[in-house]
This record gives structure tokens, sequence and C-alpha cells, in this order.
């Protein structure tokens, strides 16, 4: 209204009228945010089981006005909704694990298949954990409610949806999933070499690192060359003596008939020699087919150290 109609109502009327349209303004503030209107949509599609692929994300990305981005991009906002949907059924307290785990297996197989890839991407091997595996990598740390986590390569945070955010130190180089990863509340977030030292210690690791060759390293005396590895064994470093890791690597761990190992000897030995690997099991390629690759890898449980590094 104009200041002269604005002056004749009453008190009561006009404060009615300042409320209304400040609320009106603040929900429309709320509702300028597309990329989060999009991720909402996207998992309240996945609730309801609707199977998407990259032709109806574009055509739905396009209603919320991101009619500019690139597919790439999408599909990590994609990955976004997928993961605080499973964030939601793994902190519902009316459910045991195994009912969770269930819940996490529908929505990994109602979720659409993440393949679109940047050069930049296949280069560094940027491939996300299936939920599934990363509901049961989370759920082996969990179990002795550490006050602190470290993610040496967290991507979107799918690793760590399992595990409660304000303990974890989620550490990403890429610019879109630092910036996903800069919303969802975690302790820290930082942006470093994962093959450098963190200069911190942890009670629990989880990551899965990007896969490929590297330059061999000594690490006390272990020539180590996959960068997969090498990222591992620096994050071991932060480790507390008696705290847990989750760890997925690429490829299946392979004996000779002698019961030597076949590949990654120095790496296997050096962790068996300064930690209590509880566990190596291999995992089919075809579970990674819905993030876009057919890669066999494998989960190393481990829990606490041997002798000091």
């Amino acid at each position: 209204a104009d200041d002269q109609t604005y002056s004749k109502l009453d008190e009561n009327t006009r404060n009615y009228t300042y409320e209304y349209f400040k609320n009106r303004l603040a929900n429309e503030e709320v509702r300028t945010n597309p990329k989060q209107e999009f991720v909402d949509d996207i998992q309240n599609r996945l609730i309801n089981k609707e199977k998407l692929n990259i032709v109806s994300i574009r055509k739905i990305a396009d209603s919320f006005g991101l009619t500019n981005i690139k597919d790439t991009t999408l599909q990590e906002y994609v990955e976004m909704a997928i993961i605080n949907e499973a964030k939601n059924i793994a902190n519902r307290n009316d459910l045991s694990t195994k009912e969770k785990y269930d819940l996490v297996v529908e929505l990994y197989e109602t979720q659409p298949t993440i393949s679109m890839r940047s050069s930049e991407r296949i280069e560094k091997q940027q491939y996300s954990t299936p939920i599934p595996m990363s509901f049961l990598a989370g759920q082996f740390v969990r179990d002795i409610a550490p006050s602190t986590i470290l993610e040496p390569s967290a991507g979107n945070g799918m690793m760590i949806f399992n595990v409660d955010a304000k303990n974890v130190i989620a550490n990403e180089i890429d610019k879109v999933r630092l910036e996903n990863l800069k919303e969802q509340g975690f302790r820290q977030v930082t942006n470093q070499d994962g093959t450098l030292p963190f200069n911190l210690m942890v009670d629990g690791i989880v990551t899965n690192p990007p896969f490929g060759p590297a330059p061999k390293k000594d690490y006390l005396g272990y020539g180590i060359s996959g960068l997969d590895e090498q990222m591992v064994v620096n994050a071991l470093e932060s480790m507390n003596d008696n705290g847990r890791a989750s760890i997925v690597i690429g490829g299946h761990t392979n004996y000779n008939d002698n019961g030597t190992l076949k590949s990654q000897r120095a790496f296997l030995n050096y962790l068996y020699n300064y930690y209590n690997v509880t566990d190596i099991i291999n995992v089919g390629g075809n579970l990674y087919q819905k993030q876009g690759t057919t890669f066999p890898t494998r989960m190393i449980l481990i829990d606490g150290r041997k002798k000091p590094l």
C-alpha cells in the first residue's frame, strides 16, 4: 500500500502486513537456491522410487533454472541427493542395522547410473563408492564411537554418510565436490594433497582413494607405488593406536599356489606389519556399475596399530 493508505491502517493490521511480507520475502530467498531445490527434488523422487536417467535429470534441472550446468556437475548434485537420503536412513533410531542396510540397498537399486565423466575425473579416477559398501565401511568405524574421523579423499561425502558429520574432517581437491562438502556440516573441510601429511591424529579413517599409478615411494623400507596405496598409508599415519579404518582400494587380493601374494606385496606386508588387519574382502566389479565402471575392489578393515611407526 502507499504511505497514505498504510497510515490509515490500525497497528495490528500494520504489524500483520509487515510480518506477512517479511515472511514472504524470507520464503522467496529460500527458493532462490536452485541447486538445493534440485537436490531436494531428486531426493524426493528417489524416495518415491522414480527411475531417472540423464535425459530426465536434465529436464528436472531445467525446471529449476539450472540450464547451463554440465552433465558431470548435475551428476554430482544427484549424488548429493543420494547421500542425503542415505544419511536419513542411517540416522533412523527405529531401525536395526540390518534394516538400515536393506533400505540402503533399495536406494542403491533405485539411483540412476552415475556414468558421465570429464577428462579430469577420468584422469583422477573419481568413482564414488556404492552406498551399500559405504554403509558397511562407516558402520565398522562407527561401532567404536570415534570422536574424530578423517576422510582424505572425500568426494561428495559418499563414504561418510554413516558416521557423525560433526566428527568428520573431510578432505577433497575437486572444486565442485569441495563446495558440496562445505554444505554438509562436517567438523572441518580441507583441500590438500592426500599423499601429504595431515598433521593430526584421529580415531577413525574411512576412505576410498582414487585408483591409479604413482612413482614408488619408500615407507619404512617398503616400496609402495600405487596412488591409492600411498594415500592409504599416509592417512593411517594419522590414526590413533586404538583407532579403526575402513578402506576401499582397487583390485582383488590374489595368492600364488604356495600362499604368497601375487601383487601389492609391499603394501599389504606394510599393513600387516604395522596394523591389525581384521579382514580383506574382495568385492566384484559389478557393484560399481551404478557408479560408471566395473572395476573390482577390496574393503580392508583395520582395528588398531600393532606397533609404533
